[in-house]
């Protein structure tokens, strides 16, 4: 064997373990992209509290691509559908479920409608809530209109890995809060669905 092909099975041969080593950490970062995404899914809301006093609920959002998506969270990918979006157009899908209790007082007055049928009536309004109702006999009729703002923050967080410094990739973090103070975000979840590289 002459010296030119040595030196191309040698180049060969360089390729192939170098082509290897690529194909190996790129395997091990999806691993390991899997299984956070995996922890991620049952993680609990962090409860962080703002400047004005008001809770805000935080987590980590996750990074899926679509098929991974469809598996994991059917139901999000039907909402999208829902919508009139192809899901492969989505850059992010972001749910989010809150509650509101509020315990209400008011007085019931005396009314009298026009054909002279007593009533016992009540209202109550403030910034966030309107409720009018209405006692006549055995029946009591109620009308409650609520608005709240909500309000959604993803944000590049606390680094993967902080000993490696700038050469760490930061995570991806939402924090989400309701105006009302009455309001309690009982969960939320913030998808980032990756596209394949062209």
């Amino acid at each position: 064997m002459n010296l030119s092909n040595r030196i191309l099975v040698f180049s060969a041969a360089v390729a192939a373990l170098i082509l290897m080593v690529i194909v190996i950490v790129n395997q091990h970062r999806e691993t390991e992209r899997l299984s956070h995404t995996l922890v991620q899914t049952v993680q609990q809301l962090k409860q962080v509290e703002t400047r004005s006093g008001q809770l805000a609920a935080e987590n980590e959002v996750m990074q899926l691509k679509l098929k991974e998506l469809s598996i994991l969270y059917p139901y999000l990918v039907d909402e999208v559908r829902n919508l009139k979006i192809n899901p492969r157009r989505a850059e992010q899908i972001s749910a989010t479920g809150y509650r509101v209790e509020k315990n209400i007082s008011v007085p019931l007055l005396d009314s009298l409608i026009p054909d002279s049928v007593r009533l016992k009536v009540f209202a109550y309004n403030d910034e966030w809530y309107n409720v009018r109702g209405m006692a006549s006999d055995t029946i009591q009729n109620l009308t409650l209109r609520y608005q709240d703002t909500l309000i959604q923050v993803v944000y590049l967080g606390k680094r993967y890995r902080p000993w490696l410094w700038v050469f760490s990739p930061r995570r991806l973090r939402q924090r989400v809060t309701l105006k009302n103070p009455d309001s309690r975000i009982g969960y939320a979840e913030v998808i980032r669905v990756e596209k394949r590289k062209p």
